[in-house]
């Protein structure tokens, strides 16, 4: 008897799915929620969503954006449309809506780093009647080809121009401007030599339309006379043409690498009214560079038809080192690394695994790897079917998400009455902390850049203005950090589904009204500024955060002050100092380090506004000038003043203290400042013998071979020790073998994951591109490009005799490699070439064991088509019997012309 098989989770789902959407053939709904299909079947909320999107992306069902997101059967929908009308309707409108989606969403960083340089460009494209004539400026590859193209897509959706877009690269004619000017005006019959009919040019051919000009200062100054001619007046001469003008309104749109470029006319330049500045790929934000690689990796991983596993450290050496070439070389890189993977890979691998050597070797040997993270997890996941992808910014994007969802369990408990306010403060507290704390240390930009700035003052002016008009005191110190959590947000927010966020935002603004109301002044003055998609999102994370440290402001007789030059010095002090003493004790001002005492004072008048001034003032300040304040301050503030010069968190928690608890005097202050005099404390290094480590998954056995080889090959110059792989992957840093030596490098079979350890896998050590610069930045003194190449030769002639030892009967193994690596070096000589490493071992093992057989009279005589083989490659038969006559001779043998067929076909793949 047979017995039914269960039902899958995704057969589970699509069946519910089925009879969830007959049954809103009923009602007015707009589809099926996967929690109502959670409920339904009891598993996993994410389980459901992850069968629902891939049955959408299958077009097997039907997904409605809304707020919570729905779903829907398709077949049922195509068979009850007309029972099903408001479906039918957001459908509609949502595919007009995609209709008139922004071209400008394809670029990445659109919203972020570029989006002044997009701004800029929509409005060239708009201004009547036909645009403005743009110059676009930039490196090579950060994508200015695609920008214009994108423009000129923003003008087809605006209905502004039904022409062609039309390219021209001027580098390609700049030693022949006669016909440049030809290929740009046209001619007329007869013009020059060959031109035998008249011709229209580009300008006629992109008529109502767009011509890109890249490259454009390869332009003679005769050819941007005519152009700026025709910018002028919308006319032009065909070249030969003296009587004749003709018209044209075709849109300009021009690139060049530099605009301060001697081969620009000046009144050329002055005809272009609009000129744009592209940053390159390491002015973009780092979210945006993790976006392009992503982005990058996903378009080889469709067309490979293959899921990607791209490592951490990949990740990382490409953010921070592609300069040169931009975009364009970070794509070419992807695409060389996605081939190599793929070669290593075994036939019917579905899973590629990106890894530091997999990188292109040219890119590797100008890389810098000694500011990897072996802490922070950038590795990059793509499923080519399915097109999920996850990443450092999906990860941070998880973590926002997961914030707002500890929040509104915090509100819903509290709406219940589950817990007390107490309980409630100190839970919202916590998670704000975990925010700002996330923020602060995980999401530290590599690089400020110009957009990031803009963000940060533009936030500033709308808080400052804020606190001034609503009159909140002693807030105004985390204005910095309330900025970091606004570009967060606006960096990751999506238009993902956030179960019972809209309950939380009606529970919040009935208990807590007045915070509520400043948190949505903040969040409305945000949206005149910034791309919102969830508003309640930013309200639900800025109320935490205002309430977090509102509650906390406590009344005191002292108002306390800190004072610094610098970019966010004073500012991070006094968010530490007070999340230490747990309440908001200093303001931080951050001022230039050119910044004039009026400047300062400026500044800290408007925080009078917001105090007391008849209350003792405290001043911490970090350099002996600032006491200058002293005769300005006791005119505009009435009480007390102290001012104190370098400033320490020592000091001002010492201070702070004294100020909570209302203790503050002259005395007091001067034994504080005393106390915090610097202290001078030596720490004597340990001695401790510089080693490598070797260790092996597979066993002690195999990490002492790897000690004796790589022993052997460093001529007693390093000590190498072995050590047994899980004890070192248990222990980590606290195995007492790093407290007896310096470990510089772990080499090894696996990785036993050391962050503070640099590790090299096998593989990597055969690996000249890779290994080397490891052994050099360990060991700078004992290496060197001779001796490592010495090193790396020994090892592969190890590892090769080791490998085909226990396969050989006829011959000496140790003998026969000896002899085939002489053959092989001759044979690179012969060909001009430099043999890889993977390559030179599976050669010396195809060699090897091509000589066994034909010394034993057993040599492959199978090569399909000797003669054709012997037509196509006889230069390389002439030259491989040359390489291998020593060996011939040696053994009496002759190698017949098939087996050099097999050489080629097995191993160099030629």
């Amino acid at each position: 008897m047979s017995v039914k098989r269960p039902k899958t989770n995704r057969e589970r789902v699509i069946e519910s799915l089925k009879t969830l959407s007959l049954a809103l053939l009923d009602n007015n709904e707009l589809g099926v929620s996967a929690n109502t299909i959670a409920q339904k079947i009891d598993i996993q909320r994410s389980t459901v969503s992850l069968y629902l999107n891939e049955l959408v992306r299958n077009k097997e069902a039907i997904k409605i954006n809304t707020r919570p997101v729905y779903f829907l059967d398709a077949n049922i929908y195509q068979n009850n449309k007309d029972k099903l009308s408001r479906i039918t309707e957001y459908i509609e409108n949502k595919e007009t809506e995609q209709g008139n989606q922004d071209p400008f969403d394809e670029l990445v960083g659109s919203d972020g780093s570029l989006k002044d340089v997009v701004d800029q460009i929509k409005s060239a494209v708009i201004y009547p009647p036909r645009g403005l004539s743009t110059l676009l400026v930039g490196e090579s590859g950060v994508g200015k080809s695609f920008i214009a193209q994108l423009a000129y897509k923003f003008a087809q959706q605006k209905g502004l121009v039904k022409g062609k877009w039309i390219v021209l690269n001027c580098a390609e004619y700049a030693d022949n401007p006669e016909l440049l000017s030809s290929i740009l005006f046209g001619n007329v019959k007869g013009a020059f030599t060959g031109a035998d009919t008249d011709k229209s040019g580009l300008l006629k051919a992109a008529e109502d339309g767009y011509l890109f000009l890249d490259e454009v200062h390869r332009l003679t100054p005769e050819n941007q006379e005519k152009l700026f001619q025709y910018m002028d007046k919308g006319t032009y001469r065909r070249v030969g043409e003296t009587d004749q003008v003709h018209t044209s309104n075709a849109r300009l749109i021009f690139a060049t690498t530099e605009k301060q470029n001697a081969d620009f006319l000046q009144t050329f330049l002055r005809r272009i009214p609009l000129v744009i500045q592209i940053p390159n790929f390491q002015e973009r934000t780092r979210k945006e560079r993790i976006d392009l690689i992503t982005m990058l990796f996903f378009k080889e991983a469709k067309t490979i038809q293959h899921n990607l596993y791209i490592a951490s450290e990949v990740v990382q050496v490409l953010i921070q080192n592609v300069n040169k070439g931009n975009v364009g070389k970070l794509a070419s890189i992807v695409k060389l690394s996605c081939a190599e993977a793929l070669l290593r890979a075994g036939s019917g691998e579905k899973d590629i695994h990106i890894k530091l050597d997999s990188l292109p070797h040219d890119f590797l040997r100008t890389t810098s790897v000694q500011d990897i993270s072996t802490t922070k997890d950038y590795k990059i996941q793509i499923h080519f079917k399915s097109e999920q992808i996850k990443s450092r910014n999906t990860i941070e994007r998880d973590h926002l998400y997961q914030f707002a969802d500890k929040l509104i369990q915090n509100v819903l408990q509290y709406g219940s009455n589950k817990i007390s306010k107490q309980e409630f403060y100190n839970q919202v507290g916590n998670v704000a902390n975990g925010v700002i704390d996330y923020i602060s240390f995980e999401l530290r930009r590599i690089k400020t850049n110009a957009f990031s700035e803009y963000v940060e003052q533009t936030l500033k002016s709308i808080l400052a203005n804020l606190y001034v008009n609503i009159g909140i005191s002693q807030f105004n110190s985390s204005a910095n950090l309330l900025t970091k959590l606004i570009i967060y947000v606006n960096d990751y927010e999506d238009d993902q589904e956030i179960e019972n966020l809209d309950q939380t935002i009606l529970i919040l603004k009935q208990k807590f009204s007045d915070e509520m109301k400043l948190t949505d002044r903040v969040v409305t003055a945000i949206k005149k500024q910034f791309d919102v998609h969830n508003t309640s999102l930013y309200q639900i994370l800025v109320f935490a955060f205002i309430y977090s440290q509102n509650q906390k402001m406590v009344d005191r007789e002292t108002n306390a002050v800190i004072i610094t030059h610098g970019y966010s010095t004073a500012e991070s002090l006094a968010s530490t100092v007070n999340r230490l003493l747990g309440s908001y004790v200093y303001e931080s001002f951050d001022m230039p380090l050119d910044a004039s005492v009026d400047d300062i004072i400026r500044e800290i008048k408007a925080y009078f506004k917001t105090v007391d001034i008849e209350k003792p003032l405290v001043i911490l300040v970090d350099m002996g000038s600032l006491k200058a304040l002293d005769q300005r301050l006791k005119k505009i503030y009435s009480g007390a003043i102290a001012i104190i010069s370098g400033v320490s968190t020592e000091i001002a928690l010492d201070i702070g203290n004294k100020v909570l608890q209302n203790n503050i005097d002259e005395d007091v202050l001067k034994r504080s400042a005393r106390e915090a005099a610097p202290k001078i404390t030596t720490v004597e290094p340990v001695k401790r013998k510089n080693v490598i480590l070797t260790t092996c998954i597979t066993g002690i056995g195999a990490a002492t071979y790897l000690q004796k080889l790589i022993q052997d090959n460093t001529h007693g110059e390093i000590t190498v020790i072995s050590k047994d792989f899980y004890e070192l992957k248990k222990n980590g840093i606290k195995d007492s073998v790093f407290n007896k030596y310096r470990v510089k490098i772990i080499v090894g079979t696996d990785d036993p994951s050391i962050p503070e350890i640099p590790y090299l896998s096998v593989e990597g050590l055969i690996n000249r591109d890779v290994g080397d610069p490891v052994f050099l930045t360990a060991f700078p003194d004992v290496f060197t490009n001779a001796s490592l190449k010495s090193m790396n030769d020994s090892i592969v002639r190890a590892f090769t005799v080791d490998n085909i030892a226990n396969n050989m009967t006829a011959l000496d193994p140790a003998v026969t490699v000896s002899q085939v690596e002489g053959c092989v070096t001759k044979l690179e000589r012969s060909l001009g070439t430099k043999m890889d490493v993977y390559l030179k071992i599976s050669l010396y093992m195809h060699l090897c064991f091509m000589f066994e057989r034909v010394v034993q009279g057993e040599p492959n005589l199978d090569y399909h088509n000797v003669d054709h083989f012997r037509q196509c490659y006889g230069r390389f038969i002439e030259i491989t019997e040359d390489a291998l006559s020593d060996m011939q001779h040696y053994y009496s043998v002759k190698i017949p012309v098939s087996e050099i067929g097999f050489i080629v076909k097995g191993s160099l793949k030629m």
